[in-house]
């Protein structure tokens, strides 16, 4: 990043998997937004005030992420921003809802054309496993590595749309016993 870079972390917003409350159904894979999350992605981009200030959009991989990136930075993707898709972005645990797809299920499906960049994608970017293993230490080493990664960036305003509990690594808010600290953009 360039000196004074500013980062927006945001949570995406509600998917699928997340219902119903009480009970999340963490067996859907790859979920996409509810009507809900769809009003909070749109929500999301009434009130966020640095629109024109983002030069870089960046998401995990997962369509959740991916389809909160495009409802809430809508004016950057209408003056051409793609949206970088970041593997080392993607959730913490195994669970389906937080194992993406490979990258060519994603390529293939039907989003509009020049919408996603595909640079740091690999084919089986969403294995658990290596770094993305679901445990405390992958998820700090990736957390490390993505924010690294951010940190070459030129680029002085970056929105990254990320997951829950992926967030907390991201900023450093986990305590010795691995318990998140801090708040997310969208409620749970």
């Amino acid at each position: 990043m360039a000196p004074n870079s500013t980062v927006h972390l945001i949570r995406h917003a509600e998917g699928y998997h997340q219902l119903p409350r009480d009970h999340p159904n963490v067996q859907i894979r790859d979920a996409l937004l509810t009507e809900a999350g769809l009003q909070q992605g749109k929500d999301f981009c009434d009130e966020f005030p640095y629109h024109d200030k983002t030069e870089l959009l960046c998401a995990s991989p997962l369509r959740r992420t991916i389809q909160t990136a495009q409802l809430a930075f809508k004016p950057e993707i209408e003056r051409g921003m793609q949206i970088l898709a970041v593997p080392e972005a993607q959730e913490c645990l195994d669970d389906p809802s937080d194992t993406g797809s490979p990258a060519s299920d994603l390529k293939s499906s039907g989003w509009p054309d020049g919408l996603i960049d595909y640079p740091l994608l690999s084919e089986n970017w969403y294995v658990k496993e290596g770094i993305n293993a679901p445990n405390d230490l992958a998820w700090r080493a990736r957390a490390q590595k993505l924010r690294r990664l951010l940190r070459e960036r030129p680029e002085q305003n970056i929105v990254l749309v990320t997951h829950g509990m992926f967030g907390h690594y991201i900023t450093e808010h986990i305590d010795p016993e691995g318990h998140q600290t801090g708040e997310s953009a969208f409620p749970s």
